[in-house]
């Protein structure tokens, strides 16, 4: 059906047939269940997804053996935050999930010593993303400490703090 074609049938109904028909969606489209948390939820409930993202990208990054730790699920987390991306109203609240992913992938550096191109670039990214957002949502003053920490917590990857700098440079310029 086209969006024509949809928009003339809702033309067509009336009130109470709208509200059937939104209730119908709200019952049988998780989505739609969803989106309607996010946009009309409270703070707390936004939250609740928040948090629930936060430890699924931790699982991610979890690994039992000191000695030979197990990659990354990098592919796994890109896939989180893409969800999360759909389903987020507040692009501040992507900020601090593309932060927090950041910060995760930094300790689990820091932590087994491990290191690869694909993770490298997986914090690059992710950082710019999150700069990207600060910087059009004018929340510079929000998060400037935090990317400090950051920059400050990989300075034992000379190779990744050399291309986060000018990410962070630019986004925070006082």
């Amino acid at each position: 059906m086209r969006k024509s074609q949809f928009l003339k049938h809702l033309q067509e109904l009336n009130e109470d047939e709208l509200r059937e028909e939104l209730s119908a969606l709200f019952e049988q489209v998780s989505e739609v269940k969803v989106y309607y948390a996010m946009e009309l939820g409270s703070e707390k409930e936004r939250k609740k997804l928040y948090d629930k993202a936060k430890k699924e990208i931790d699982a991610k990054y979890k690994t039992k053996s000191f000695r030979r730790p197990r990659r990354p699920r990098i592919q796994k987390v890109n896939q989180i935050l893409a969800e999360m991306k759909r389903k987020s109203i507040f692009s501040h609240e992507m900020a601090d999930l593309y932060l927090y992913d950041v910060e995760t992938a930094i300790a689990f550096m820091r932590k087994y010593g491990f290191y690869s191109a694909v993770l490298s670039n997986h914090i690059v990214k992710t950082f710019h993303l999150a700069c990207r957002i600060i910087q059009d949502q004018i929340l510079q003053e929000s998060y400037r400490e935090r990317s400090r920490d950051i920059l400050l917590s990989i300075l034992y990857y000379p190779t990744i703090h050399m291309e986060l700098e000018p990410i962070h440079d630019q986004t925070f310029r006082s």
